[in-house]
């Protein structure tokens, strides 16, 4: 009918179905390989595809949109779904800790104003901040600047055994089981959940 028109309406992107992350691989040592296709979401490891609610396309801020980190506060915009968004504590923490006192210990992780809801990553969490194109340890870059050769306990534990925990060894690049009683050289990187209001976290 004359007068009459039909709006064409975007669909709306949804965050909950994004996929995968880039590994942060960009040497290439054959056509194919993930450095020749960088395969993965956002512009490169730490360069987000769009602005995150502080108006940058920096994919880890602190809790307050800068790169200062004054509270050691880790956010990955990588992660953020619309309302909330997961960070960390950006320092390797507890010295020669088993299984379950590094959870008791993550639980525990106060930062003020953050007091309550940390805890310890699962497997997928703390490789998700693993970047594969560093030379010698997966957490070595800013902002974690993790050189050591700690492994890192996650709260998951193996299909294989109920007495074994999933660990990421920063040095060996590598995902082991290790036994949950095991504590030589073993630490914990504490994660958590953050809501986010505007530019506000809580």
């Amino acid at each position: 009918m004359i007068g009459n028109y039909i709006k064409a309406v975007a669909p709306s992107v949804s965050r909950s179905t994004a996929q995968l992350m880039k590994t942060g691989q960009t040497t290439s040592y054959r056509t194919g390989d993930d450095g020749d296709l960088e395969a993965g979401r956002n512009v490169s490891f730490t360069t987000l595809a769009e602005n995150n609610p502080f108006g940058n396309t920096n994919r880890f801020t602190d809790e307050l949109g800068t790169q200062l980190y004054l509270t050691n506060i880790v956010i990955d915009w990588s992660t953020y779904n619309g309302s909330t968004v997961l960070g960390w504590r950006r320092t390797s923490n507890g010295v020669n800790i088993t299984w379950d006192n590094a959870i008791d210990a993550a639980l525990l992780v106060t930062i003020p104003p953050f007091i309550t809801g940390w805890r310890l990553p699962n497997i997928y969490e703390i490789f998700s901040i693993c970047n594969w194109d560093i030379a010698i340890r997966l957490l070595n870059y800013a902002p974690f600047n993790i050189n050591t050769n700690e492994i890192f306990w996650t709260s998951t534990t193996t299909g294989s055994g109920t007495t074994q925990a999933a660990t990421m060894e920063n040095s060996a690049k590598r995902i082991i089981a290790n036994n949950k009683t095991a504590s030589s050289g073993h630490r914990y990187i504490p994660c958590r959940t953050f809501t986010v209001t505007g530019t506000i976290l809580s």
